[in-house]
């Protein structure tokens, strides 16, 4: 496990470093904030796929809570579930990720989405069938940028695992109390 920070110590470690303040109440940064230099690498990809990206909202968090829920990081998939519901998506969707031929929810696109986390997930490479699909439906900006995605999210996830990063506060656990088998 690494330390999490105190907030007021990650907070300088932050201001000295010239990074995002706003990070440095998560836990996840104020554990990351171990490393300024690597902490501000981090928040610069994490700030383009999420900021300034060109990529959909919600196309980007069912890759991150697929990615969450195999990986079995709760702190990715609980913080992302609750991003998913301020960008009001419904509670199918975002625990669709669970079983996503059995959501109802999810188009063909939805799906080639969440095939491609698995894919990368399982063997760091998108298959000629679901890329086929994405390619009909993004351009080859947003292709670039979703596999940026799918493989940022599943290092965050090593990350997150690994250092074991607690939950922030009041966001909640596993959906029904129940984490992946």
């Amino acid at each position: 496990m690494i330390p999490v920070l105190p907030a007021e110590e990650a907070l300088a470690r932050a201001r000295a470093n010239h990074l995002d303040e706003s990070f440095a109440a998560l836990n996840a940064f104020r554990t990351m904030l171990n490393n300024p230099t690597a902490t501000g690498a981090f928040v610069a990809m994490l700030t383009t796929l999420m900021f300034r990206n060109t990529v959909g909202a919600r196309a980007r968090e069912l890759i991150i809570l697929r990615t969450g829920w195999r990986t079995r990081s709760e702190y990715e998939f609980c913080q992302h579930a609750r991003v998913s519901r301020e960008l009001k998506m419904t509670e199918e969707e975002i625990l669709g990720v669970r079983d996503p031929a059995a959501c109802k929810a999810y188009n063909e696109i939805d799906r080639a989405l969440l095939r491609m986390a698995d894919e990368i997930h399982e063997a760091a490479e998108v298959s000629p069938a679901t890329w086929s699909i994405l390619r009909g439906a993004f351009s080859a900006s947003d292709l670039v940028e979703l596999l940026l995605i799918a493989g940022f999210w599943r290092m965050a996830a090593g990350y997150l695992k690994t250092a074991r990063v607690p939950l922030d506060a009041g966001v909640p656990s596993w959906p029904e109390g129940k984490a992946p088998a």
